[in-house]
Formats: C-alpha cells, sequence, structure tokens
C-alpha cells in the first residue's frame, strides 16, 4: 500500500518536459533578484534578510537546473515542509500587527520565502513562469512602500527583463512545437527578433502609461490604516519648551545657516534674514493638500513674535490622542487625514494641518496656551506619525454674513497691538478696509493691498535699532517676505478690532505624481496669518501666496488632468478651470489620442499583408492559389477588394480544406503535406473549371 502511494505520488510530481534554457532561467532569475532587491531598498525586508536571499536565490536556480530532469520527489517533500513552516511564521508575524497598514511586510516576507522554497524545484517552464508572477507580487509589495523615485530603476529593470523572459518562453514552447508562430511570407524580409521585441516592450509601456494617466488615485490614506513610530524607536514624553536643531538663536540682523528655518522656535525674530535650501524634510501622504501648522504666536513687541511662557498641557490616554475639545474648529470643516514620514530632523512639534483632531504618535504630546502640539525630544529621520485634522470649510458667504462682530472677551490676547506700532500703521489699515462691511471682506481688502503695492524678496533691508519691523517694512522699503507680510497684515487687523495671530509652518509641498506624497522642502517653510470668525473659529489666511479654500477639492484625482494643471501653472497664460474641468480636459485629450490611433491601426490594416515579390514561387498552396486568380481575372470573376481567400473559395464551391492549407501555408509558415496535396488537388481543378468555361 505504502508503495503504491509512493508511486502515484512520483507520477503526479513526476516531469515532463524539462526546461533545458539556461538563458530563460537567467532571464527569470534577473526578474527575482530585482524584485528582492526593490522589497529591500524600500525596507519591505531587513538588509540582512535582502542580502540573504540575493545570495541564496542564484544558488537554488543552479541546483534546480542540475536536477530538473530528476524526480526530486524527497526535494519536493522537503519544499512542502518548508512552505508550511512559511505560513505558520505569516501568521504568528499578522498576531503582533498594531496597523492595517502594516500587514504589507508579513505578506512581503512570505511571498520572498515561498519564492526562495520554489526555487530549488524549478523543473518545467510552468515553475518558472510561477516565479516570475510571484516577483511580480513583491514589485507590488515594493511599489506600496515606495516614497521616491529610487523605486523606478528597479521598475525599468524589471520589466525589461519580465519582457525578455517571456519572449524567451514563447521561443522556447515554439522549438518543441507547442506555440503557434507566425512566420514572414515567402520572399518577405525576415523580422528582426530585437526590434519585435523592442516594439512590443514600447506597446505595452505606452499602455500602461495611458492607463496610468486615465486611472483615478486615491487621494490619502484610510482613517484605519494610520502607521506611527519614532525614529529612534524609543517612546518619549511631552517636553516644556521648542527646540530648532537647526538654528540657534543670533543678533539681530543674522543670517540663517539655510538648514532650518528660524521660526520653529519659542520666538521669530523679524530682522533674521537668510534663504532656505531645497532639501526635502518630510513626505506627507495627504487626502487633501493642506497648510502644516506648526507654531502658533500671539505676542508682538516691534521686532520679534513669541509665545506665551505657561507650561504645555500632556494629553492623557495612548495613541492616538484626542485633540481639546475647547481648541477645535467651529461650525463646518473639512477632513483631511495625514502621514508624515520625516527625512530630516525636526523640531520637537507635531506639524499637521489647522485643528488636529486625533494624533497617531509614539510618545508623549502636550498641547500649548494657543493650540500648538509639542513632543518630548525632535523629530529624528525615520519618524512617522498620523493626524487626523479638520479644516474650516466655512464658505465666504457664510463669513461675510458676520459683518463686524465684537471680539469675544477670550480673544483678547489676539487684539494687543504694542505702543512701536505707530499711528500710520492703523490709519493705513483704516484707509485700506474703509469701503469693506464685514471683516472678511476687510481682511481680503488688506491682502489685496499687500499683493499690489509690495515686493517680495528675502534680502529686504533690516530695520534699524528702536525701528518697530512692521511700520518699517510698510512704510520705508515696500519689499519684504512671508514674516513681514503675515507681520504686517496681523497687527493692522489687531488695530481694526479683528483678532489674528502669526502662524508658521510649511506649505503643502509639491505632489510627486507618481508616489503620491506631498514632498516638503525646507524652503517650503513658511508663516501665514489666522483670523478668529465667530461661530466659525480660526480661518488661515496667507497675504504672500494663496491659500486654497477647504471646501474646495483643490486637485484631480486623474494623473493626465494633474499633469495639465501643472503646465497651466508653468504657461500661466490659460485657465482650465475647477477639477472638474481638469478632468473633462484630460478625458478630451485621452479620446483624441484614441481616435487617433485607430485611424492609424485602420489605416495599417486596409494595405492588408505584405504580397511577395512578383516571381516568388511561394509554397505549393500558394502557387497553386495565384493560378486560380488568374484564371478568374480572365472570366472577369476576380476576388472584390473587401473579399477574402476563404471568402472566395466558399463562393467557388470548395471545401474548407483548401481554405484551411492556404491560411497556414500563408500566415502560419508551414502545413501538413496530406493536406497540402489535397488543397493544390482542388485548387487545380478549380483554375481548369474556369479555363474551360473561359474558352468554350
Amino acid at each position: 500500500m505504502a508503495g503504491r502511494v509512493r508511486e502515484r505520488v512520483r507520477a503526479v510530481n513526476a516531469t515532463r518536459r524539462p526546461e533545458d534554457s539556461i538563458l530563460l532561467r537567467a532571464a527569470v532569475l534577473g526578474a527575482v533578484l530585482t524584485g528582492v532587491g526593490a522589497a529591500g531598498a524600500e525596507g519591505a525586508i531587513s538588509p540582512l534578510r535582502t542580502a540573504v536571499f540575493l545570495i541564496v536565490l542564484p544558488c537554488a536556480y543552479w541546483f534546480s537546473y542540475q536536477r530538473r530532469a530528476a524526480d526530486n520527489w524527497y526535494v519536493k517533500l522537503a519544499l512542502a515542509l518548508g512552505a508550511v513552516l512559511a505560513i505558520v511564521a505569516f501568521f504568528s508575524q499578522l498576531g503582533r500587527v498594531q496597523t492595517l497598514d502594516e500587514i504589507r511586510f508579513p505578506l512581503a516576507e512570505i511571498f520572498l520565502w515561498i519564492q526562495v522554497l520554489h526555487s530549488f524545484d524549478l523543473p518545467e517552464r510552468k515553475d518558472l513562469h510561477f516565479s516570475l508572477g510571484s516577483s511580480l507580487a513583491l514589485m507590488g509589495v515594493a511599489g506600496s512602500l515606495a516614497q521616491t523615485m529610487s523605486y523606478a530603476p528597479f521598475l525599468v529593470v524589471y520589466f525589461v527583463l519580465a519582457l525578455f523572459a517571456l519572449h524567451l518562453a514563447n521561443v522556447s514552447e515554439a522549438k518543441e512545437g507547442t506555440a503557434c508562430t507566425l512566420r514572414p511570407e515567402p520572399g518577405a524580409p525576415r523580422p528582426n527578433r530585437w526590434s519585435q521585441l523592442a516594439r512590443t516592450g514600447a506597446g505595452i509601456a505606452a499602455v500602461g502609461m495611458i492607463l496610468y494617466l486615465l486611472t483615478p488615485q486615491s487621494t490619502g490614506v484610510r482613517t484605519l490604516a494610520l502607521p506611527f513610530s519614532l525614529g529612534n524607536g524609543a517612546g518619549i514624553a511631552a517636553g516644556e519648551s521648542l527646540f530648532n536643531p537647526g538654528f540657534e538663536s543670533g543678533a539681530p540682523g543674522s543670517r540663517s545657516s539655510g538648514t532650518a528655518f528660524y521660526g520653529f522656535n519659542d520666538s521669530l525674530d523679524l530682522r533674521v534674514r537668510g534663504e532656505l535650501s531645497d532639501e526635502i524634510v518630510m513626505r506627507v501622504r495627504s487626502s487633501a493638500p493642506a497648510m502644516l501648522r506648526g507654531m502658533i504666536f500671539d505676542q508682538y513687541d516691534g521686532v520679534t513674535w513669541s509665545q506665551p511662557s505657561e507650561d504645555p498641557v500632556p494629553l492623557d490616554g495612548t495613541p492616538p490622542y484626542i485633540y481639546p475639545v475647547d481648541q477645535r474648529s467651529l461650525g463646518p470643516r473639512a477632513a483631511v487625514t495625514q502621514t508624515f514620514y520625516i527625512e530630516s530632523e525636526q523640531p520637537n512639534a507635531i506639524f499637521s494641518a489647522a485643528y488636529p483632531d486625533r494624533i497617531f504618535f509614539e510618545g508623549g504630546v502636550a498641547v500649548d496656551a494657543l493650540g500648538g502640539l509639542r513632543t518630548g525630544g525632535t523629530l529624528s529621520e525615520g519618524t512617522v506619525y498620523s493626524v487626523v485634522a479638520s479644516r474650516g470649510a466655512a464658505t465666504p458667504a457664510q463669513l461675510q454674513k458676520l459683518g463686524v462682530p465684537e471680539a469675544p472677551e477670550t480673544m483678547s490676547r489676539y487684539l494687543e497691538v504694542p505702543s512701536s506700532v505707530s499711528k500710520r500703521v492703523k490709519s493705513l489699515a483704516r484707509r485700506i478696509t474703509s469701503s469693506a462691511e464685514n471683516n472678511y471682506d476687510k481682511v481680503k481688502a488688506i491682502e489685496d493691498y499687500m499683493a499690489r503695492n509690495y515686493r517680495y524678496s528675502i534680502d529686504s533691508p533690516v530695520p534699524p535699532e528702536g525701528r518697530d519691523a512692521v511700520d518699517h517694512f510698510l512704510f520705508d522699503t515696500d519689499v519684504g517676505f512671508c514674516e513681514q507680510f503675515a507681520s504686517a497684515t496681523t497687527i493692522m487687523l489687531r488695530s481694526l478690532g479683528i483678532p489674528a495671530r502669526f502662524v508658521a509652518g510649511y506649505t503643502p509641498g509639491t505632489r510627486n505624481p507618481f508616489t503620491g506624497y506631498y514632498e516638503v522642502r525646507n524652503s517650503d517653510a513658511h508663516t501665514w496669518v489666522e483670523v478668529y470668525f465667530p461661530a466659525y473659529g480660526w480661518y488661515e489666511f496667507d497675504p504672500t501666496f494663496a491659500v486654497p479654500p477647504a471646501q474646495v477639492e483643490t486637485s484631480s484625482s486623474l494623473p493626465l488632468a494633474r499633469l495639465l494643471e501643472a503646465a497651466q501653472t508653468k504657461l500661466g497664460g490659460f485657465s482650465l478651470g475647477e477639477p472638474r474641468a481638469l478632468d473633462i480636459a484630460a478625458l478630451g485629450v485621452a479620446l483624441v489620442a484614441a481616435w487617433g490611433a485607430a485611424v492609424l491601426w485602420r489605416r495599417r490594416r486596409l494595405r492588408g499583408p505584405r504580397r511577395p515579390p512578383p516571381g516568388e514561387p511561394g509554397g505549393p498552396v500558394e502557387a497553386a492559389w495565384r493560378e486560380l486568380e488568374n484564371a478568374l481575372r480572365e472570366t472577369g470573376e476576380g476576388r472584390a477588394p473587401p473579399e477574402t481567400a476563404r471568402e472566395l473559395l466558399f463562393r467557388l464551391g470548395s471545401s474548407g480544406t483548401a481554405a484551411d492549407a492556404f491560411d497556414e501555408e500563408r500566415y502560419g509558415g508551414r502545413t501538413d503535406p496530406a493536406r497540402a496535396r489535397e488543397a493544390v488537388l482542388e485548387l487545380e481543378r478549380l483554375t481548369r473549371d474556369k479555363t474551360t468555361t473561359s474558352r468554350s
């Protein structure tokens, strides 16, 4: 009994057609190694395991090639046991998963183990196909983790190797006679294999790019899969004071080193100058573009903005931390879900869209008196945290209906104007807003005035000793940068009785259309103004650059539409309007391209297959066919332009044998000898009948 079972197992697992192509195996191995390398480079597996897999896989392929014709039943048994252990380890890892986002890592690891185990037994072509398919899953996992374009070289190399492997597999099948291949007509130039492969690859790449451009992409992350971890891997308590690792306070008029924004501190000196580098400091996965608020300032002394001296209050509980209710936005809100990946050390502050509702951060988090979030240590490289925030989404019409309300007593700190501010600053504010009937229009009037009358420059003059920085900017220099624009707007609004505060953080950054991440650079550090509206809360206004309204979708989910949007921004001479118009324009471009491709394909098809050169006999069936065509032309019964050879033969009463043999010889390059002889006899009979009819 045991012997029969063993023989049955051997029979089922016996190798029927060993794959002998070394080149095919090398191409598949190259694709698999590329998938492993991509997974390792994107952090799906550890560097040590990546190195081990890259060493073991070539050895496994060599062993499999040497044993390709052997029974290998004991190898299969060992591999089956290894696969069971890998699955047990996979479920064990799932038990330690904290968020849905982390499931990708156990999946990547089990795919790798199955890949390695399977590589020891690759006797047939179908086994190589399985390995190639598994490597595609590895590339998918790596792509889901990719945050930069460093993934692109892996993708290109994998595409070339996978395409080459599929081509070699087809060649191998053709040599065995198990694949249908098209051969050139007799006398036609033999196509170059490499040019065919290149055209096929270019066609696949073009179709893939078109599908990518027309496929809507997710604009953010799921709230059920929000990752968070510390770069140093240890929990920390919330801190009391802000610390900026890239900038130290200096003398008035000092210059920033360019490695960090000097405003990310407890105070911001308007006399500091300096240009910031373009280094990427963080990548953000966000459901919508939003200003990334970090520090809030309320006290102005003529040259410096500062924060209250009260100690921050730690948030209770464990992640996700809940933002205090009294600090949240009022009225209608728009949700924004964000995940931050820190690339360069940042201050001990949580950057996010205004009004963070839930904070996923590994370590203590505290909130200061103005609503800013602080941590116990700087955000080191590799730190990941997530925030579910909400921005005020009231429309301009809703804010205008408020009129000119009296500011609540709780807003008194945001109405303070120091004695250093001259009367002419206050007089200018009244003159600019004299025709405005509500606070919202007053804010927009000041924004418009700033845009029309002042220039942006990071090298603006430093105010002399004893001069108020706002007065110096408004009346002496007419040039400044975001700190001057935001400071002047805040002080003028306060002089009008409108609560306003000075905010520092980052702009949304630039969205990478291939990775989906917003790339925030050091030079994206910025300051703007927040204005309080009763019953609605704080709203962002940027006198330097426009802030996108929270209630408007500012970017399409179609990559092609975003490319059109980028072109619109670069050219600056036309506007396609809102995202819906961009989507329509993108679909229009796609339809025009599809129509052009269809026209070219139809023209190519109407040309028909290339005929063999005059005098070229071709095969015996084709020779007999040409004799029949000549006879038909003499009788006036020649083939009509749209009529195929098969249709003509059926019209003449021929059986299907002649048509089948003709198609096989012309388009397949070969036919069965017996069928060819039968077809030639039938075609010769038809030719004699037409010749006899013509003579009579």
